[in-house]
């Protein structure tokens, strides 16, 4: 700072450069004024946008009235919060579940992944979501927590076991083996009664399709041993393990019922792969003389490829995926495979 008379700081947050220069000052020979935050010069929250920096410049280098400048605002954007895809197994599995357990009195815990976007509308299938591996510990913790309101805890946790309430995980493959294992062991051996649904598509999609110890090969893609997340579910201690594909429309609803009428802890695994990863399959589309305009399967699925016009669902040719959970919702079968010519002329 040889030889400066004025020194002006622009730092957003916490004012650490001012504070050095402040105590760097006081050793040098010459006088030196420093404008920012402690002179109140520089605003101490809010952030510095070219506006309030050539404000705050004005005011300092001209000592004449400036005219304070003011950008015109951001014209008004729809909100568009971020969807599972078109065709992802994930909102399969939810479905499946909300289904099962229509009318009963569920928790439903969630983890990291993609199927934290399960917590959106129309599925609304995450009640909490904390950190990797908690779906796993939270619906323990608060099945042990209810036992201990009203009785002692040992009549208490026998009135659980036989009430209608259930407590859900939801899990990807991924996150099970990097932080689910070791809340699967606590919950058996505590006798936590919970179904934990473990979303394996094979991937780690959330982060960018990386590697994991059930994919059978390394990050440099040299093979390795596959583990299987059933074979350590059941040595973890997991009464009951099922596998089942979640585009299986009443097989995935009947093994949720299963897992969920089972006493103790118990692993349902929704296996399919991830839509990002899986070649499409054929197209779907609706027919419009069939179609009711009841928007179901808007309103029940929450489709980005799946749309109302004109009081008809309409399907995006280009989106669809070809994964048929549509046609399965539909109630009066008006979304049918989409030959050649409707494919084109959709897209």
């Amino acid at each position: 700072m040889k030889g400066v008379k004025k020194v002006i700081v622009f730092e957003e947050l916490d004012y650490v450069i001012e504070d050095e220069l402040l105590k760097m000052r006081t050793n040098l020979p010459q006088k030196i004024e420093i404008f920012g935050k402690h002179s109140k010069d520089v605003p101490y929250a809010g952030e510095l946008s070219c506006a309030s920096v050539k404000n705050i410049l004005s005011k300092l280098l001209n000592p004449e009235p400036v005219k304070t400048e003011k950008f015109p605002e951001a014209p008004f954007i729809p909100k568009r919060p971020p969807v599972l895809c078109a065709g992802c197994p994930h909102r399969a599995s939810f479905y499946a579940v909300k289904r099962a357990m229509k009318g009963k009195n569920a928790v439903f815990c969630g983890d990291i992944g993609c199927y934290t976007l399960g917590n959106a509308m129309p599925l609304d299938m995450v009640d909490t979501c904390l950190c990797m591996g908690a779906s796993v510990t939270v619906a323990q913790g608060l099945f042990h927590a209810e036992s201990f309101f009203g009785d002692t805890a040992e009549n208490s946790s026998e009135k659980l076991k036989n009430s209608s309430r259930k407590y859900f995980s939801f899990i990807g493959d991924s996150t099970f083996f990097a932080s689910g294992i070791t809340g699967l062991v606590n919950a058996a051996f505590n006798g936590a009664d919970i179904t934990v649904i473990v979303l394996d598509n094979s991937t780690t999609a959330m982060t960018g399709h990386q590697v994991h110890p059930g994919i059978g090969r390394t990050v440099m893609n040299a093979p390795a041993p596959k583990l299987s997340i059933e074979d350590i579910s059941r040595a973890c201690g997991a009464g009951f393990v099922e596998v089942c594909d979640p585009f299986d429309y009443d097989a995935a609803s009947d093994a949720v019922k299963r897992a969920a009428d089972y006493i103790g802890l118990s692993v349902l695994i929704f296996r399919s792969p991830c839509i990002a990863l899986e070649k499409q399959k054929k197209k779907y589309t609706v027919d419009s003389d069939k179609c009711i305009g009841c928007g179901r399967c808007v309103k029940e699925l929450g489709c980005p490829a799946i749309f109302i016009a004109d009081k008809k669902a309409k399907i995006d040719a280009i989106t669809c995926t070809g994964c048929a959970l549509c046609s399965n919702v539909c109630p009066v079968n008006a979304i049918t495979i989409a030959n050649a010519n409707e494919v084109k002329a959709n897209g």
